[in-house]
Protein backbone atom coordinates (compact mmCIF):
# COMPACT_ATOMS: atom_id res chain seq x y z
CA UNK A 1 0.00 0.00 0.00
CA UNK A 2 1.20 3.79 -1.61
CA UNK A 3 1.33 5.96 1.87
CA UNK A 4 3.41 8.76 0.49
CA UNK A 5 5.70 9.83 -2.02
CA UNK A 6 8.38 12.38 -1.80
CA UNK A 7 11.43 14.09 -3.31
CA UNK A 8 14.28 14.07 -0.36
CA UNK A 9 17.07 16.88 -1.38
CA UNK A 10 20.97 15.25 -2.04
CA UNK A 11 23.37 15.53 0.69
CA UNK A 12 25.78 16.18 -0.96
CA UNK A 13 27.64 19.60 -0.98
CA UNK A 14 28.15 20.00 -5.22
CA UNK A 15 24.97 17.34 -5.41
CA UNK A 16 22.38 18.82 -7.48
CA UNK A 17 18.75 17.48 -7.71
CA UNK A 18 16.63 15.18 -5.47
CA UNK A 19 15.39 11.01 -4.52
CA UNK A 20 12.45 10.10 -5.70
CA UNK A 21 11.26 7.79 -2.83
CA UNK A 22 7.97 5.80 -1.97
CA UNK A 23 7.06 4.96 1.82
CA UNK A 24 4.75 1.53 1.90
CA UNK A 25 3.00 -0.05 4.61
CA UNK A 26 1.60 -3.51 4.48
CA UNK A 27 -2.35 -4.01 4.50
CA UNK A 28 -1.90 -4.87 8.17
CA UNK A 29 -0.86 -1.74 8.67
CA UNK A 30 1.81 -3.26 11.06
CA UNK A 31 4.94 -2.23 9.08
CA UNK A 32 6.48 0.67 7.05
CA UNK A 33 9.37 0.01 4.05
CA UNK A 34 10.83 2.31 1.90
CA UNK A 35 11.54 2.63 -1.62
CA UNK A 36 14.05 4.92 -3.83
CA UNK A 37 12.58 5.05 -6.74
CA UNK A 38 14.85 7.98 -8.78
CA UNK A 39 17.64 10.21 -8.78
CA UNK A 40 17.51 13.39 -10.62
CA UNK A 41 21.00 13.37 -11.55
CA UNK A 42 21.67 10.22 -12.71
CA UNK A 43 23.82 7.62 -10.81
CA UNK A 44 22.82 4.17 -9.71
CA UNK A 45 20.72 2.86 -6.84
CA UNK A 46 18.63 -0.28 -5.64
CA UNK A 47 15.09 -0.56 -6.44
CA UNK A 48 14.33 -2.44 -3.46
CA UNK A 49 11.66 -2.58 -0.61
CA UNK A 50 13.92 -2.20 2.18
CA UNK A 51 11.79 -3.01 5.61
CA UNK A 52 12.00 0.30 7.88
CA UNK A 53 12.73 -2.02 10.58
CA UNK A 54 16.06 -2.98 8.62
CA UNK A 55 16.82 0.69 9.19
CA UNK A 56 15.96 0.98 12.79
CA UNK A 57 18.55 -2.13 13.01
CA UNK A 58 21.02 0.02 11.76
CA UNK A 59 20.60 3.15 13.71
CA UNK A 60 20.56 0.51 16.95
CA UNK A 61 24.29 -0.74 16.03
CA UNK A 62 25.48 2.73 16.52
CA UNK A 63 27.43 3.75 19.06
CA UNK A 64 24.73 6.16 20.93
CA UNK A 65 24.47 9.79 21.51
CA UNK A 66 27.50 9.91 19.15
CA UNK A 67 27.02 11.46 14.96
CA UNK A 68 27.11 8.75 12.13
CA UNK A 69 27.86 8.45 8.61
CA UNK A 70 25.82 7.22 5.80
CA UNK A 71 27.39 4.08 5.24
CA UNK A 72 25.13 3.19 8.90
CA UNK A 73 22.48 2.10 6.72
CA UNK A 74 24.37 -0.18 4.37
CA UNK A 75 23.42 -3.21 6.08
CA UNK A 76 19.40 -2.11 5.37
CA UNK A 77 20.03 -3.12 1.48
CA UNK A 78 20.86 -6.19 -0.47
CA UNK A 79 21.91 -4.35 -3.46
CA UNK A 80 25.37 -3.09 -3.64
CA UNK A 81 25.20 0.34 -5.30
CA UNK A 82 27.29 2.80 -2.98
CA UNK A 83 24.41 6.09 -3.22
CA UNK A 84 22.24 3.58 -1.54
CA UNK A 85 22.65 4.18 1.83
CA UNK A 86 23.30 8.26 1.30
CA UNK A 87 19.96 8.21 -0.28
CA UNK A 88 18.56 6.79 2.16
CA UNK A 89 20.12 9.46 5.09
CA UNK A 90 18.68 12.04 2.53
CA UNK A 91 14.78 10.64 2.87
CA UNK A 92 15.46 10.11 6.59
CA UNK A 93 16.43 13.69 6.45
CA UNK A 94 13.88 15.05 4.49
CA UNK A 95 11.28 13.34 6.53
CA UNK A 96 12.28 14.59 9.97
CA UNK A 97 13.60 11.49 10.97
CA UNK A 98 18.11 12.72 11.02
CA UNK A 99 19.34 16.14 11.13
CA UNK A 100 22.75 17.30 10.18
CA UNK A 101 25.64 16.64 12.96
CA UNK A 102 26.46 20.37 14.70
CA UNK A 103 30.52 19.55 13.73
CA UNK A 104 29.81 17.72 10.49
CA UNK A 105 26.96 18.40 7.80
CA UNK A 106 28.26 14.67 5.97
CA UNK A 107 27.31 13.11 9.49
CA UNK A 108 24.24 12.34 10.73
CA UNK A 109 21.94 12.53 14.23
CA UNK A 110 19.14 11.55 15.08
CA UNK A 111 15.87 13.95 14.81
CA UNK A 112 12.09 13.74 15.75
CA UNK A 113 9.70 10.85 17.22
CA UNK A 114 10.49 7.70 15.07
CA UNK A 115 7.61 6.03 16.65
CA UNK A 116 5.20 8.89 16.14
CA UNK A 117 6.16 9.16 12.79
CA UNK A 118 5.30 5.40 11.88
CA UNK A 119 1.91 5.91 13.76
CA UNK A 120 1.29 8.92 11.56
CA UNK A 121 1.96 7.00 8.74
CA UNK A 122 0.57 3.79 9.14
CA UNK A 123 -2.93 6.11 10.12
CA UNK A 124 -2.99 7.08 6.15
CA UNK A 125 -5.63 6.26 4.18
CA UNK A 126 -3.08 5.30 1.64
CA UNK A 127 -3.34 3.46 -2.20
CA UNK A 128 -3.46 -0.10 -2.90
CA UNK A 129 -0.76 -0.36 -6.03
CA UNK A 130 1.06 -3.02 -8.63
CA UNK A 131 4.32 -3.42 -6.84
CA UNK A 132 7.30 -4.95 -8.95
CA UNK A 133 8.83 -6.87 -6.23
CA UNK A 134 6.45 -8.04 -3.07
CA UNK A 135 8.68 -9.00 -1.49
CA UNK A 136 11.21 -6.87 0.79
CA UNK A 137 15.06 -7.58 0.76
CA UNK A 138 15.60 -10.14 2.83
CA UNK A 139 19.34 -9.58 3.60
CA UNK A 140 20.37 -11.12 6.86
CA UNK A 141 21.51 -8.71 9.75
CA UNK A 142 23.88 -9.97 12.24
CA UNK A 143 21.54 -11.46 14.91
CA UNK A 144 18.64 -12.57 12.83
CA UNK A 145 17.94 -16.28 12.98
CA UNK A 146 19.02 -18.05 10.34
CA UNK A 147 16.39 -20.00 7.69
CA UNK A 148 19.33 -21.71 5.86
CA UNK A 149 21.08 -24.32 7.39
CA UNK A 150 22.76 -25.62 4.59
CA UNK A 151 26.88 -24.78 4.66
CA UNK A 152 28.28 -23.66 1.18
CA UNK A 153 31.58 -24.08 0.67
CA UNK A 154 33.69 -22.59 -2.53
CA UNK A 155 36.80 -23.96 -3.47
CA UNK A 156 39.61 -21.54 -4.12
CA UNK A 157 42.27 -22.54 -6.66
CA UNK A 158 45.48 -20.50 -6.58
CA UNK A 159 48.05 -21.05 -9.70
CA UNK A 160 51.43 -23.30 -8.84
CA UNK A 161 54.01 -22.59 -8.33
CA UNK A 162 56.54 -22.66 -11.08
CA UNK A 163 59.50 -25.12 -9.96
CA UNK A 164 63.07 -23.70 -11.84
Amino acid sequence: MLLKTGIAKKLGKQAEGGIGYRVLGDTERKSIFLSITENDGGGYFSREIVPFQKVEACITKREQEKPFSSKTFKEAFTGRSSNNAGFLAAILRASGLLASAPDSESQHVIAGDWQAWKTSLLSEPGTMIEIDSIKPAEKQLEGDPVTDHTERKKTLSLPRKKTP
